[in-house]
């Protein structure tokens, strides 16, 4: 599925909602949060340990999820050039295939945190739309992962 020129002027315009504040960094910490507290086993594969309660106040699971976010505003960015996106977003997936044992099957579960996390943070956020821009650029990244 293409995003019409229309859905993609919807998800430019709330981006800046969704990102607002400190960039997008406490986004991608409650993804990630969600994330490992619904699949625990996930954290060794992600390069974190501990109980996910701590994980709350780990600068590099910030960090990490920062640069999620950062990745998603980019792809948000440049949507409007399909080619250009699925470009940048399938150079990220191959740079992922040396972070270790990095699936496809990975990405579904941790979308729908982030989808979470970002309902949360914006009521009444479009995530049907959402969910749409999540699989396009996901399937971007993962073609890169499995290249």
């Amino acid at each position: 599925m293409h995003l019409t020129a229309d859905q993609v002027a919807a998800l430019k315009a709330s981006w800046p909602e969704v990102s607002a504040g400190d960039g997008g960094a406490q986004l991608g910490l409650e993804m990630f949060t969600k994330y490992f507290h619904e699949n625990p086993q996930m954290m060794f594969i992600f390069g974190y340990s501990g109980r996910t309660e701590a994980l709350k106040h780990s600068s590099k699971l910030q960090h990490h999820g920062k640069v999620i976010i950062d990745q998603i505003g980019k792809a948000v960015a440049e949507m409007d050039n399909a080619k250009q996106m699925a470009g940048t977003l399938h150079a990220l997936g191959v740079r992922h295939k040396g972070f270790g044992d990095i699936r496809a099957e990975f990405f579904p579960a941790l979308g729908m945190c982030l989808l979470d996390a970002m309902e949360e943070k914006v009521p009444g956020l479009n995530r049907t739309l959402w969910a749409a821009a999540y699989r396009e650029i996901s399937d971007a990244c993962i073609a890169g992962l499995q290249s």
